[in-house]
């Protein structure tokens, strides 16, 4: 399969004010995460709120650039890319927010909304990009008529849709989906991940999906990417990660997800303390204040991302 984004050692840092007084402290959200992903496929990015998920979004978006690394969109670098090969790329990567009435203008019709991208980027006429909108409304199980509606005037899940839709008008190669479904009723759920699955399989979507609900990844993903205050502490296939996770932080988060079964055992992994604070972040391992396998090297010394037992691994407690 054709790797459509890569991404090599990419670390996104900011600078916060803390006071009138006090100087300026750097914040590093995401300290350097590398990954793969492919045409058809879906990369899952799980963690804690405040992890750098969404910093990862922004950045595969190009609402942001990375601080250093590498970030490639069909093999096009875009730290040295032009303005010209940007303005292409921007229409190949699209992305679907967590809300889906704050991602729509309450004053445009449906219609508009999903015409706007095409006007912008395309020389297609009118009628042109009216029925291109009709088409895609079709596509995501809308009733084409309904492009003369409001966003107020649909549900959670219909308005998810429209979000969905718009994103797929200019045709983009890769979609970053930020908790698409968090924000939906369970029973609507299921409806709009399999909506997606069959998108991807038409249009041959690469899909960045960013969650906290492990049972939607384990649905949906074919790779996942956990990670913990801005580092990424495994990435491996998804039957590798919740078959047998390896980093104590992946097993501590599959230990707090849900069974269906009400008779099956487990065991929860309840780590203590909170996130520590990207301000000040800990010496080493940035999990080892949490960690309930921490050794001596773990206050020394942050662990490499290495290949163990099938996937890739920063820990020096598993060998």
């Amino acid at each position: 399969m054709t790797v459509v984004l890569e991404g090599r050692n990419l670390s996104r840092n900011y600078m916060a004010k803390r006071g009138l007084f006090a100087p300026p402290a750097e914040v590093k959200a995401l300290a350097g995460v590398s990954f793969d992903l492919e045409a058809g496929k879906t990369l899952a990015v799980v963690g804690e709120s405040g992890s750098g998920k969404s910093t990862l979004a922004r950045l595969v978006t190009m609402i942001e650039e990375p601080t250093t690394g590498t970030l490639k969109i069909n093999g096009i670098d875009l730290v040295g890319s032009t303005a010209e090969q940007r303005a292409r790329l921007r229409s190949e990567v699209q992305i679907v927010f967590q809300n889906p009435y704050g991602s729509l203008n309450p004053r445009q019709t449906i219609g508009a909304a999903l015409e706007e991208p095409l006007a912008v980027n395309t020389g297609m006429s009118g009628a042109e990009r009216r029925k291109a909108a009709r088409d895609m409304m079709a596509k995501v199980g809308l009733r084409p008529e309904y492009v003369d509606r409001y966003p107020h005037m649909f549900s959670g899940g219909q308005r998810q849709r429209i979000a969905i839709a718009r994103a797929l008008m200019l045709r983009p190669k890769i979609l970053v989906l930020d908790e698409p479904v968090s924000a939906l009723d369970v029973s609507i759920r299921a409806q709009v991940l399999n909506l997606l699955a069959e998108l991807q399989q038409e249009f041959q979507l690469a899909y960045l999906f960013i969650s906290h609900d492990l049972s939607v990844v384990r649905h949906i993903a074919d790779d996942v990417m956990v990670i913990y205050l801005g580092h990424a502490v495994e990435v491996g296939s998804r039957d590798a990660i919740f078959e047998n996770p390896q980093h104590p932080y992946t097993r501590a988060l599959l230990s707090a997800t849900p069974v269906a079964d009400p008779g099956a055992k487990k065991e929860r992994i309840v780590l203590q303390g909170e996130l520590p604070s990207p301000f000040d972040p800990p010496k080493g391992c940035p999990f080892n204040p949490r960690c309930p396998s921490v050794l001596a090297g773990c206050l020394v010394e942050n662990p490499p991302l290495e290949m163990k037992h099938g996937r890739k691994v920063a820990c020096w407690a598993v060998l």
